[in-house]
């Protein structure tokens, strides 16, 4: 090969060379260009993430606000719970008034996700159980506390987290997946099953709807006596005495822990079973003083 072949070779080849590398310049040199999430707001999330957000549709989450507002208009002043900045509020031990009323309607991605990566998966802002327990109270419930006149009586689920339950197949609906589900195939796992792996199905239906009919059975007759009791109160205020005013105080705070909870019995069926047990004795004893 002579020298002249040589060269035309190197030539070409540098030729080519300078080309492609001028082509991976330009390349890079576009996509900088391209416009960069800046993760600022929630909105910029739903390009990237349209599953997520079309499941976060479906929760309560976004629905935060609008429920309260309709019985209290003031309530979309509210913060804490009701707003995309709890989170940060919750870590530094304030309110987030300050946060603007723009982000009290939504509870979206920055509720619970930083911007940038965090030292939690998936870039939760802190832990998922304290993230969880910023704005809801069903912990109460389930270590079984805060009832007046009721020992503690822990759940045996006490120590399972939350999104284990809520968040089965890491949906964003933050729905429990039930046996029961219609949804449901033989290779699509419920909640339950996830983690009780005998798969036992009809079992667990049938053990669910008895611990929620039997809640619906206890509290129906005790919220009626309730109501009853306090419209006779209306009308005569000092119809009690003192202890049983005290005591129908305490049979409507607790009951209200029940009905705040809002698993009819499911998050700690124990406890609610002392809890109407014990309520329904002091009604007794409370109606046949108001007769």
């Amino acid at each position: 090969m002579n020298t002249k072949y040589k060269w035309s070779r190197v030539l070409l080849y540098g030729s080519i060379g300078s080309v492609l590398f001028c082509g991976f310049v330009a390349f890079v040199l576009a996509q900088e260009k391209k416009a960069i999430p800046d993760h600022a707001g929630f909105q910029s999330c739903q390009e990237c993430h349209a599953e997520k957000l079309s499941m976060w549709e479906e929760s309560n989450h976004p629905k935060a606000i609008g429920r309260i507002s309709i019985n209290n208009s003031s309530a979309t002043e509210c913060s804490g719970c009701h707003s995309s900045k709890s989170a940060a509020a919750g870590q530094q031990g304030s309110m987030t008034g300050a946060a603007g009323k723009e982000s009290h309607h939504k509870v979206s991605c920055l509720a619970c996700h930083a911007r940038q990566k965090s030292e939690n998966d998936h870039r939760l802002v802190m832990a998922p159980e304290k993230l969880c327990d910023l704005c809801h109270t069903q912990r109460t419930i389930f270590l079984g506390k805060g009832a007046k006149g009721i020992e503690d009586s822990r759940n045996f689920h006490s120590g399972v987290p939350c999104v284990s339950c809520h968040m089965t197949e890491g949906n964003h609906r933050m729905k429990v997946l039930r046996p029961d589900d219609a949804g449901l195939t033989e290779k699509r796992l419920d909640t339950c099953t996830a983690c009780h792996k005998d798969n036992n199905r009809e079992a667990r239906v049938e053990q669910i709807q008895e611990w929620q009919s039997t809640y619906a059975e206890s509290m129906s007759p005790l919220l009626a006596d309730i109501k009853s009791i306090e419209e006779k109160l209306k009308t005569k205020p000092d119809l009690l005495s003192a202890d049983l005013k005290s005591k129908f105080d305490d049979v409507k705070a607790n009951l209200s822990i029940l009905e705040k909870d809002g698993s009819r019995g499911f998050h700690n069926f124990v406890f609610s079973l002392e809890v109407t047990s014990l309520a329904a004795d002091a009604l007794k004893e409370i109606k046949a003083s108001v007769k």
